[in-house]
């Protein structure tokens, strides 16, 4: 026959401790808003003119694969529109 489990025994209630109050008042907490408020802005203004700056690099490269894409699409669509067993070869 097994042996029989134990229940655990409860330990005694303890009281949880009260945080203590915080030494800031609410203009503590409302000019430390307006601060972080104020690097969200800047941050986010170095963030689109560093978008910028990427596009403005980058804008004369995409519109180069663009137009390569374009013309090689349009050939490869000519080629295939043309009736089987005709060739075009010169």
């Amino acid at each position: 026959m097994p042996a029989r489990r134990r229940s655990a025994s409860k330990a005694p209630a303890a009281t949880k401790p009260t945080p203590p109050k915080p030494n800031l008042s609410f203009n503590d907490y409302k000019e430390d808003f307006k601060v972080r408020v104020q690097i969200h802005n800047y941050e986010i203004k170095e963030l689109l003119a560093d978008v910028k700056k990427v596009w403005n690099f980058s804008e004369p490269y995409v519109k180069q694969a663009t137009n390569f894409t374009v013309k090689t699409f349009n050939q490869v669509r000519e080629r295939l529109s043309e009736p089987v067993g005709v060739s075009t070869t010169d």
